[in-house]
This record gives C-alpha cells, structure tokens and sequence, in this order.
C-alpha cells in the first residue's frame, strides 16, 4: 500500500473509530465482554472486536495472548513485527485463565484507541 492509500485508509478508519465504535462503548458492553469474552457476543460487542481485532496498524507491537504454561497461565504481549524473533512477553500481565487474558486485552485495545480511560 502506497502512502496516500495508507493515509486515505487510517482518515476512514479513525472517521469509523469515531463515529461507529466509540458510541458503542458503554459499561454495560464492557460488563458483557468481562462476562463472555469468548463466543457468541451482541451485535454491538461483536463490532467493537471486529475493529479492535482488525490489521489495521501494523503487526510490529500489535498486542496479542500468549498461553506461556498450557491451560494454567496467559500473559499479555506485543508481536515483534519480523518472523523468527520472539514476542514481547509481559510476565507482569499473567493470567490464571484464557477469558481473563481475553478481557484484559479488550480492555488494553480500548485503552489504545483512547475509548476508555
């Protein structure tokens, strides 16, 4: 992508940002993430993660779970943007199961687009 169509495609995503998710982001939406951050989710949940979840920054420090002990501790991280190097593991974001991690993700993710405090 050239740096006019990068430019054109970030101007859409902030004017979607803006005007489609933030109006979505209410306690009761995150209250229904804390409490079913995996599965089937409401229309205006399943768009909000729709976008959060999106490439549409780029892969380097793009935040991510990583399972770092199989079925008893997931910690958040950050891709490091090249094959063959490993990710950026915060040990200090640990959790005791998947759906926690998933949550503090989600809530991560708003905290970058600035839709939450």
């Amino acid at each position: 992508m050239n740096e006019q169509a990068k430019k054109v495609y970030m101007e859409k995503d902030r004017y979607i940002l803006e005007n489609n998710i933030k109006p979505l982001i209410t306690e009761d939406l995150i209250e229904e993430h804390r409490l079913n951050p995996v599965g089937k989710h409401s229309m205006e949940l399943d768009l909000v993660l729709n976008f959060l979840r999106r490439n549409h920054e780029v892969i380097e420090g793009k935040d991510l779970i990583i399972c770092t002990k199989p079925h008893q501790e997931w910690c958040l991280g950050q891709h490091p943007g090249k094959r063959g190097v490993p990710y950026i593991v915060f040990e200090k974001e640990s959790f005791g199961t998947r759906e926690e991690a998933e949550h503090a993700l989600f809530l991560k993710r708003l905290r970058k687009h600035g839709l939450i405090d």
